[in-house]
């Protein structure tokens, strides 16, 4: 099985850290997969998706505080922007959906993210210039059925498109909705505060707030989750699990 849930008497307490760094690699074979989806706009099956990246990691994710979870999974999911080099934060984001999908045996996708809409500026012969990934990544998330948001003042008429289609379709979401609150500049050797304009995003979508840190211990990949608390106090919340 690709993915299991400790027992009580297993989790852990304190505070964790990275006391290994194990190399997750880059999943390319799925990757790869997805340029039928990428060409056709058909949707990827998310479960089967992240169960697969899951299932290739060095360890299985360990998860602690699945009791705080609520019964309704109408929720937002706020997690620390775990990634550094050898860890990408697609497998955290993975690990967390895997995570859910045990939890609440919803229909695909099991969780639906906020995520990135477009890369650095690449620096070619002094100047700057776009990069590939703006006109990538809104695809690979619309296959991914993740809600795209390009970099703070990048695209402000993309960013409404995306911030409007969310509200407008969250009545009928019936799964959590992830974010990583302090977006791409995020590290898994400390937590930043959340991007402007983030807690004020999640008190309009008017959902519970669920907090996750994300760490790693002896080489395991730890998921923590915490309790419902608000917005405005959602990464003092993860910085204290």
């Amino acid at each position: 099985m690709p993915w299991r849930l400790p027992s009580s008497a297993r989790a852990r307490r304190g505070r964790v850290g990275m006391s290994d760094t194990p190399d997750y690699g880059v999943p390319w074979p799925l990757l790869v997969g997805l340029t039928h989806n990428l060409r056709t706009g058909e949707p990827k099956n998310i479960g089967d998706f992240t169960a697969a990246i899951v299932k290739r990691m060095p360890a299985v994710p360990r998860v602690e505080g699945i009791e705080n979870l609520p019964a309704d999974p109408r929720f937002i999911l706020a997690a620390n922007h775990y990634q550094r080099k050898g860890l990408w934060i697609l497998h955290t984001a993975a690990a967390l959906t895997q995570a859910l999908a045990a939890r609440y045996k919803l229909p695909d996708p099991p969780l639906r993210w906020l995520v990135t809409a477009n890369w650095p500026q690449w620096r070619f012969l002094g100047r700057s210039v776009a990069s590939p990934g703006d006109l990538v990544l809104p695809r690979v998330a619309k296959v991914l059925q993740c809600y795209p948001v390009p970099f703070a003042g990048t695209n402000p008429a993309a960013t409404a498109r995306s911030y409007l289609r969310l509200r407008r379709e969250l009545p009928s979401v019936p799964c959590p909705v992830g974010i990583f609150p302090e977006g791409a500049a995020g590290r898994a050797d400390s937590i930043g505060e959340a991007l402007p304009g983030v807690i004020r995003l999640m008190q309009h979508l008017g959902r519970p707030v669920v907090p996750v840190r994300v760490a790693e211990d002896a080489g395991n990949l730890i998921l923590r989750f915490g309790r419902v608390t608000s917005p405005e106090l959602i990464m003092a919340s993860i910085r204290a699990l």
